[in-house]
């Protein structure tokens, strides 16, 4: 799946750089209103679940025991335009990096919510220090 997403965004870099011609992008095709977003909340946490350091303020949770490497978040902040969640892992060590996955519930009269899956370099789901980061369109 990783690799058919590559393949993809590299594709489709591809064809913008082969295929417009220099100066066809003007200022109004770049106007924030067309295009845009900002990182609303962010937060590094270690193996064990806890918030090392953060851009906003936001609850962890992990289910130990059950399981390995699921992370539930909820975010304290009120969400006005359409987000998601991205992340990485941290391997910290030059190894090998592992990956997370990562999903946003937003429910009407609740703050948001994520689960984080995280996963080692053999693709096994594992404790792993990671960084995340919720990302929102630019409001209109």
């Amino acid at each position: 799946m990783s690799y058919l997403a590559l393949f993809l965004a590299l594709g489709g870099t591809s064809v913008a750089a082969v295929g417009l011609a220099n100066h066809s992008i003007d200022p109004v095709k770049l106007n924030a209103r067309n295009i845009g977003g900002y990182v609303r909340e962010w937060a590094s946490i270690n193996a064990n679940g806890h918030v090392t350091a953060s851009g906003g303020r936001l609850t962890v949770r992990e289910e130990l025991n059950v399981f390995p490497g699921r992370y539930y978040f909820r975010w304290h902040t009120k969400v006005t335009s359409p987000c998601t969640v991205i992340g990485s892992v941290d391997t910290g060590t030059g190894g090998a990096p592992g990956y997370l996955t990562a999903g946003l519930a937003t429910p009407r009269r609740a703050q948001p919510t994520s689960i984080v899956d995280t996963y080692n370099a053999q693709g096994q789901p594992s404790d792993e220090p990671f960084e995340v980061e919720m990302l929102c369109t630019t409001p209109r």
